[in-house]
């Protein structure tokens, strides 16, 4: 059976006597009623009467002739599990069952539950449904913000499969058909789909399991609050004006009329006459209004007037002798990296070079590339491009200020860091960082694109001063697409080579970073992190462009960079007609990805991948890539535990988790220390009136928050054993696994603080045994070098140029895992998410216009259940040395070099060598024909 792409699911309609037509899913008509009497007559009408039953409940609503059923259940009944993910019922976030069929209540109007029955997911309940045990037990979730959709249409799906085959298996394709139509950002595919499956086959009957993510329950009923779910008293709607238009002069701006209409309670402006508009959705002014309706009437009534200039999109129009620069001077460009931007020369739109040669030889490459271009050795000598891909995080971009006076703040905000966005906070206004709040409870995703110091805050925050009222701006999709974050644009130049014993030569690369009106892109330096040879010349590039600014995207600069490395790797082997992996073994003194290699060489999809390749239509290849990422960490990290008198140990940090798992790799890791179950561990995240936390980066977290929390947990045990002997006059009183023993028998934690009474211990991120590459304050980047072995198997169709990945395996030498079952899920996420962007992903802009293509999830394409492979992830656990706690993070790691390993399995396939992507259809036949 062909597996459907998951734009097929509007198949279905209900249709309503005297009603518009509702978009279902494609079941709907089996369970539709015909002949449902709708509301009173809709002609003229504003508002309308409808009565509906909502989780068993009657419900009586005067609504809006055009208000949809979201509206309805999130902002009337305050049921926020439905999410609003795009407004065109194209993600599934906002599922919830109409009769007990699947409906998208984005695209539902309200007055069409005239007699019907709503069931949120809420309306399941504390008797969870089987699906939802099913997501718990496979960690089917990270950020959480697509699982009530899911969750809704794998339950409807059970239950009508059920009914029709009893407890047995679906197979693929028909979970994917039943899936289509939605979208998981963070790539939890896999454990979706194995969910899905065994509650269809009844293996969740029965009760409830432990489940390995410190806050699945949550997840899984709604109960997990985003700052888009965050509703307060008298709350204003905020709103942006944007640019329609990639490049442009203001000529003038006038806000009066909006200012004037009622219900608008504040105005702001970011430019003036003069002001140049240097990309397509640039913020030229912002409102607040008491509904959504006003804000955007109020939008409408602001006068623009603008000179219209030609946009500069392309490297080739950029770097023109007459083109118009963007930057004059170099002033004003925004940052598209995590780190400090390094200086380098501007020259008009070109930026750069920004060389990384401090400890290199680049003589020596040119040397040993100079011999190879005489016949001793071998040389690979190509250029690779690759394209702009959208950060698109499930939950969109969102604040919520509240001022309490004119000196008190607090902000929920959609953030990756609370506690660097207070302190953003105190110094921008001049706050005292007691008086500044961040919150941030559930984080939709981030992936780099909420790290920093973003306008919708400081709007939101500059909105509420002015309208003396709470603000809350949340991006729609489209802007969440054109500037909520982006992966830079890049191409790559590079000559390697190999020695005349095959050993590694040297390497010459100039990178061109497309990072739209920002700088300090780092394609280039990426190309340093492996084969630690010494022989190398790498240049980095910033190309100025009017398109929105790049921002960091899990591993800036790697996805593009080692597709061209690791490719320019495959073709020396083959030169030399030597296996890939051998080569790399050879050439990557690194001890992790030695033990990786062996066994990705050892594994049957490597074996015996030449015996499967195919010379009919379609073709089958299977490639490897390798990859690095530094080792970084917050060393001001605080962890705070808190031992209760009820025997549970609370832990605070001022740190988030946006579905990487933070919270859970902090419970496992007390639970261990502290010789306790789970249940007895609570952590409170995303609260910047917790003790200092890290930035979720970089993959810094979790190296940051775990020796902290082992830290306190030490201080503490150490407390509890000396109150054993004072309280309870015990003699020898040693630490055991949960609790103390002494000469006379055994104390619990529980028994010990049922008598002390509560007590607290501050741990701290001390200081690596090793040291440190580069160290501040705050910051530190350590000497050990996790990596990460990728091998990927794919088809493709020689006929119509589609490429399907069909098995996967990766294996990452990370060091100590803390939560292997949610870290295999993050290895997971990022290897789905590094598919996506080699083979589905781009970011399109009209070439004469400069006007953005992709802005719904219709067009951008992001990989679903049906286009995920089989997929392994494998742990090479030992200890990184000289780390305190024994481990890394594991986020760009299992990302970057998935892109290296489809382009290599492409060329094993087809024998030839494509060197652009995303791998479209065109692009593969262009390829082939030539």
């Amino acid at each position: 059976m062909n597996i459907p792409s998951r734009r097929g699911f509007l198949g279905g309609v209900i249709a309503l006597g005297g009603a518009a037509t509702l978009p279902l899913r494609a079941d709907a008509e089996s369970v539709a009623k015909a002949g449902t009497p709708a509301p009173a007559d809709l002609a003229g009408a504003d508002t309308v009467k409808v009565n509906t039953q909502v989780n068993g409940v009657a419900c009586a609503e005067t609504v809006g002739a055009d208000e949809s059923t979201l509206s309805l259940v999130r902002e009337r009944l305050g049921l926020t599990g439905a999410k609003l993910g795009c407004g065109q019922g194209a993600c599934g976030a906002c599922t919830v069952l109409v009769d007990k069929a699947p409906a998208c209540a984005c695209l539902l109007p309200a007055v069409a539950l005239e007699g019907r029955e709503v069931t949120t997911i809420e309306g399941f309940g504390e008797a969870l449904h089987p699906v939802q045990r099913a997501f718990m037990a496979h960690d089917a979730m990270q950020c959480g913000f697509c699982t009530p959709g899911f969750v809704m249409e794998g339950a409807a799906f059970m239950d009508r499969w059920r009914a029709a085959h009893g407890a047995t298996e679906p197979s693929d394709a028909e979970l994917a058909e039943a899936l289509a139509g939605h979208v998981c950002r963070c790539g939890a595919q896999v454990g979706i789909r194995a969910a899905i499956r065994d509650a269809c086959a009844g293996r969740f009957d029965g009760p409830e399991k432990e489940a390995p993510r410190y806050d699945a329950r949550a997840k899984v009923t709604g109960a997990a609050k985003y700052t888009v779910d965050v509703m307060l008293p008298g709350m204003l709607v905020g709103k942006f004006l944007r640019a329609s238009t990639p490049h442009a002069e203001v000529v003038s701006i006038d806000v009066s009329a909006a200012e004037a209409l009622p219900g608008v309670k504040a105005v702001k402006t970011f430019v003036m006459a003069g002001a140049p508009i240097r990309y397509e959705g640039q913020a030229l002014a912002a409102v607040a209004a008491i509904d959504e309706a006003t804000a955007r009437a109020a939008l409408a009534a602001i006068k623009l007037e603008l000179h219209q200039r030609a946009p500069v999109i392309s490297a080739e129009t950029a770097l023109a002798a007459d083109a118009t620069i963007i930057f004059p001077g170099g002033e004003g460009a925004a940052s598209a990296s995590e780190a400090p931007v390094m200086k380098a020369p501007w020259a008009g739109n070109l930026r750069g070079p920004t060389e990384t040669n401090l400890l290199a030889k680049p003589k020596r490459a040119a040397k040993a590339l100079a011999a190879a271009r005489a016949g001793e050795g071998q040389l690979i000598e190509a250029r690779y491009t690759a394209h702009n891909q959208a950060h698109s995080c499930m939950e969109p971009h969102a604040a919520l200020a509240r001022w309490d006076g004119d000196t008190k703040l607090e902000v929920w905000l959609s953030t990756q860091s609370v506690d660097d966005m207070a302190d953003a906070l105190c110094e921008r206004y001049g706050l005292e960082r007691a008086n500044v709040r961040v919150r941030a409870d559930h984080v939709g995703g981030g992936f780099g694109s909420k790290a920093g110091v973003d306008q919708e805050m400081t709007t939101a925050v500059d909105l509420a001063k002015l309208a003396g009222a709470p603000v809350k701006i949340t991006f729609e999709r489209w802007e969440e697409l054109i500037v909520g974050g982006n992966r830079p644009e890049a191409s790559v130049n590079i000559a390697l080579a190999a020695d005349a014993d095959g050993n590694f030569g040297g390497l010459d690369a100039e990178a061109y970073n497309l990072n739209g009106a920002a700088v300090g892109g780092s394609t280039g330096l990426v190309l340093r992190l492996l084969y630690r040879s010494k022989n190398k010349d790498v240049r980095d590039y910033d190309v100025l462009t009017t398109t929105a600014p790049g921002k960091p995207f899990r591993g800036p600069g790697g996805p593009a960079g080692l597709y061209a490395l690791e490719q320019a790797v495959d073709e020396i082997a083959l030169k030399r007609a030597e296996d890939p992996i051998t080569l790399r073994k050879r050439w990557d003194p690194n001890p992790g990805r030695q033990r990786l290699y062996e066994l990705a060489q050892a594994s049957p999809l490597w074996r015996d991948r030449d015996a499967q390749r195919g010379e009919g239509r379609v073709r089958r290849g299977v490639g490897v890539a390798a990859a690095a990422w530094p080792y970084f960490l917050s060393k001001g990290t605080r962890v705070e535990l808190i031992g209760r008198a009820d025997g549970v140990f609370v832990a605070r940090c001022a740190c988030q988790d946006m579905g990487q798992g933070s919270r859970s790799a902090l419970s496992w890791t007390l639970a261990e220390a502290l010789g306790v179950p789970r249940s007895q561990i609570e952590v409170q995240f995303g609260d910047s009136d917790a003790p200092r936390g890290p930035a979720s980066a970089g993959s810094r977290t979790t190296p940051s928050i775990v020796p902290a929390a082992e830290d306190a947990a030490k201080q503490l045990t150490e407390e509890l054993v000396e109150l054993a002997e004072d309280l309870f006059g015990v003699k020898g009183a040693v630490m055991a696994h949960g609790g103390v023993d002494h000469d006379a028998g055994r104390l619990t934690w529980a028994e010990i603080l049922a008598r002390s009474g509560e007590r607290r211990a501050l741990g701290r991120r001390r200081r690596d045994d090793d040291g440190y590459y580069f160290a501040t304050d705050e910051f530190g980047w350590g000497k050990a070098w996790p990596g990460a072995v990728v091998v990927v198997a794919l088809e493709v169709d020689t006929a119509t140029g589609r490429v399907r990945a069909t098995d996967g395996w990766m294996g990452l030498a990370a060091g100590r895992i803390m939560a292997p079952p949610v870290a295999r899920s993050q290895g997971l996420g990022g290897f789905i998410q590094g598919l996506s962007y080699a083979l589905y992903e781009e970011r399109r802009l009209d070439p004469k216009t400069g006007l953005q293509l992709t802005t719904n999830l219709e067009d951008y394409r992001i990989i679903g259940v049906g286009d995920t492979p089989n997929l392994e992830v494998a742990f090479d656990e030992t200890p990184l040395d000289g780390v305190r706690g024994g481990g890394a993070g594991l986020a760009e790691l299992a990302t970057i070099g998935v892109a290296g390993a489809v382009g290599n399995a492409f060329a094993h396939a087809t024998g030839v060598r494509l060197r652009s992507i995303p791998l479209r259809p065109d692009r593969v036949l262009e390829a082939l024909r030539q």
